[in-house]
């Protein structure tokens, strides 16, 4: 297995504490389960998943 660095913006950070806080499951594993769910999305559905990942109507909704 091999480790990787990956840079967030602190308003990510934030927002990951808080996911981990309120699942408990630690930040590594919600960014493990997050990169093996794209990895496998990307398998069976291909390039089409980037559409809605990069829609910026999308990516400001809350």
């Amino acid at each position: 297995m091999s480790k990787r660095q990956v840079e967030f913006s602190e308003a990510t950070q934030k927002k990951l504490d808080t996911m981990a806080e309120e699942t408990g499951i630690t930040r590594i594993a919600l960014i493990k389960m997050a990169v093996e769910s794209l990895v496998a999305n990307y398998e069976v559905k291909g390039g089409f998943i980037f559409a809605d990942l990069l829609n910026p109507d999308h990516r400001f909704k809350k």
